[in-house]
């Protein structure tokens, strides 16, 4: 597949914390983009360090950076939410500020989504590099060619595969929109990427771009190395991927067939934890 340069307008949002260390690089890749029609809108959480000043400083040598400090904690999920509800352009992204984005990283994905107006995300592969220096190349390949809303969803919620890859990805607005942002479910902001990902999945077809354009530095305090990974934990994330169900737009009899397997293991783990 031969694509075409994108024009499209794409926000790049970074939710930012305690990042003093690390979010330069980050915001330096992102102004090195080869994408002609990039903005970036940088939220700090309420945070000791001096991530803001880094930023601020970032901001006031590339106009396409704009800075907001949160005056109190919201946590990843309020912050990602804060980001989407002021994102303005018809793709948006999550720079994380520990990724290192290559720059033909959004004119890449921008690209893809144009060429597959029934996409809902474009993402390519990640290479983590863990807080000891050891790299992982992660790719997600389970959706691939699948054109069928219910059967991705089905997909996504087996697990199976790096299903976590997508969030790095290009999206469309107007989809995250629909779908209401991440959520806060039982065990708080646990996996809350996992529902995301899942509706996403529902909503439209998953481009892969089979190249790694992202770079993705655990450090030591990233917070899901600070998950416990609980029975109870894992049982809420499966809620949260019901509720998503009856939020969709499926018809009622597709929505009965995805969630018919997830109440039958929910009602198994509840069984055996009661």
């Amino acid at each position: 597949l031969v694509l075409t340069m994108s024009h499209t307008p794409v926000v790049a949002l970074v939710p930012a914390y305690q990042a003093a260390g690390f979010i330069q690089p980050t915001l330096d890749a992102l102004s090195a983009q080869t994408h002609p029609a990039l903005s970036v809108l940088v939220s700090v959480d309420a945070c000791a360090d001096e991530t803001h000043a880094i930023c601020e400083r970032h901001a006031a040598r590339d106009p396409r950076f704009r800075v907001v400090r949160q005056a109190r904690r919201l946590g990843w999920v309020g912050n990602s939410n804060f980001l989407l509800s002021q994102a303005r352009s018809e793709y948006a992204l999550f720079a994380f500020h520990d990724d290192l984005l290559a720059p033909a990283y959004v004119a890449r994905l921008a690209a893809a989504l144009d060429a597959d107006p029934l996409a809902s995300v474009a993402y390519s592969d990640v290479l983590l590099t863990d807080a000891q220096g050891k790299q992982e190349h992660w790719t997600y390949t389970t959706l691939e060619g699948e054109r069928l809303g219910i059967n991705r969803g089905a997909r996504v919620l087996e697990r199976k595969g790096m299903w976590w890859v997508p969030i790095h990805g290009v999206f469309r607005m107007a989809l995250a929109r629909r779908i209401g942002g991440l959520k806060i479910h039982g065990a708080g902001e646990f996996s809350a990427d996992w529902p995301w990902v899942f509706h996403l999945a529902l909503q439209g077809a998953f481009v892969r771009a089979p190249e790694i354009l992202c770079r993705k530095f655990y450090k030591p305090g990233s917070l899901s190395r600070s998950w416990a990974f609980t029975p109870q934990q894992d049982y809420e994330a499966h809620v949260a991927c019901m509720r998503e169900i009856w939020n969709s737009d499926l018809s009622t009899q597709q929505k009965v067939l995805l969630a018919a397997p997830l109440m039958q293991w929910l009602m198994q783990r509840q069984a055996l934890a009661g």
